[in-house]
């Protein structure tokens, strides 16, 4: 387990990370598609996971046949999907909020950088009532390819004038922890559904349980 406390900079995964989004996302999408015939299984959301919007409008298309009908299935979806955020149908991880806090307190810059686009990851820190802990969003609007591709670290590194030295992603998903890597950042894993592969692990600065142990590394 790597010490953070030369870091300056944190950039944060919002889905399965900070919010409990994961679920929410396959529970919207399933009943989407069960409404146009078509099944839905927690197997086949696992291909869905932290690869960013463009990814599953594609895989929906590919999965219902009809590039038209795809996108459609994908929009109602999207609206269920807020609907139910609006609702309150979503929470913070545990220790999210008391990560947060304590890196505002010790005014180490906190960035989401996420897949998603800008305007779903306001709509989420707006209603889980976190838009306030955040130096700034960026997100997969910002950049031409999505995670695992190390595109959105390289960006904010860039627009941050961050130095990867002073610079931690937390992350929770194997893609996330690839475009981390790849962009030579530390990167501390919180394994949300899917268990990323051991190599993957074994090249994190830690891995925690649930983001309730971060603050201690700092």
């Amino acid at each position: 387990m790597k010490d953070l406390h030369n870091k300056k900079y944190v950039f944060f995964d919002m889905d399965g990370l900070l919010i409990d989004t994961e679920k929410l996302y396959f529970s919207t999408r399933q009943a989407t598609l069960k409404k146009y015939g078509f099944p839905f299984t927690e197997a086949d959301n696992r291909h869905y996971i932290a690869k960013g919007f463009p990814d599953t409008t594609r895989r929906i298309q590919k999965l219902v046949d009809d590039k038209e009908l795809g996108q459609k299935i994908f929009d109602e979806s999207m609206d269920l999907y807020h609907q139910k955020v609006q609702n309150g149908e979503v929470a913070l991880k545990p220790g999210a909020l008391e990560l947060l806090k304590f890196l505002q307190e010790q005014n180490i810059d906190r960035y989401v950088t996420s897949s998603s686009t800008r305007d779903v990851l306001m709509v989420n820190v707006k209603n889980v009532g976190i838009e306030d802990y955040f130096t700034d969003i960026i997100s997969g609007d910002d950049v031409k390819n999505n995670k695992p591709a190390p595109d959105i670290y390289l960006h904010a590194l860039t627009v941050t004038n961050a130095d990867p030295e002073e610079t931690v992603v937390f992350e929770d998903a194997e893609s996330g922890i690839e475009a981390a890597l790849a962009a030579n950042i530390d990167v501390v894993a919180v394994p949300d559904l899917l268990q990323p592969r051991e190599e993957l692990l074994k090249q994190a600065a830690a891995v925690l349980p649930n983001l309730n142990e971060a603050i201690k590394l700092f």
